[in-house]
């Protein structure tokens, strides 16, 4: 399968911003950069044949796959295996990086174990390149499931940092599953 995965556009996300007490994230819409961001994004994946376009279930993902799926009528699959990781609070770029290192194993209030978060995506990996064996799908996700998608893509240990390759807002990377 090929899987191109695009990280969603930007928001408003902010310090201020108040995270879901249940799963512990933030669900912000994309703001006017993000949208035109995703339009950008389209642009780019104009001319890609798609077999499927699946996006994570917040609102940011959602409206970034349906921006890019305005050329190729597809019919946007929304997962739940795609949502960032619930870490349970707002928190500094810093904090954030340190919330994917294996190593140091940083956990806060109903934040969702770095260990589980992975083995969910692998799950859902292992699933998608069943289904889509030999071909092209899009994916609209989170910052924090593509650092789970680069380990599986390249066989990485679950040892030190796992954030190895961040994306910037619908920058978007391919991959061989």
């Amino acid at each position: 399968m090929k899987l191109y995965f695009a990280r969603h556009g930007h928001t408003d996300a902010n310090p201020d911003s108040i995270p879901d007490p249940i799963r512990g994230e933030v669900d912000e819409p994309l703001n006017e950069v993000g949208t035109q961001q995703a339009y950008n994004l389209a642009e780019q994946l104009r001319e890609v044949t798609f077999e499927a376009i699946l996006a994570s279930p917040l609102k940011r993902a959602r409206q970034t796959a349906q921006i890019v799926n305005q050329y190729h009528d597809l019919s946007v699959e929304i997962d739940e295996s795609w949502r960032e990781r619930g870490i349970g609070a707002y928190v500094t770029l810093e904090v954030w990086h340190d919330l994917f290192d294996f190593d140091k194993n940083v956990s806060l209030k109903n934040s969702e174990d770095l260990h589980i978060f992975f083995k969910r995506v692998y799950s859902a990996l292992d699933a998608l390149k069943e289904r889509y064996v030999d071909k092209t799908v899009l994916l609209v996700s989170h910052a924090g499931v593509h650092q789970a998608i680069f380990a599986y893509a390249n066989k990485l240990p679950h040892s030190g940092n796992g954030r190895l390759a961040p994306l910037h807002n619908c920058e978007y990377k391919i991959y061989d599953i």
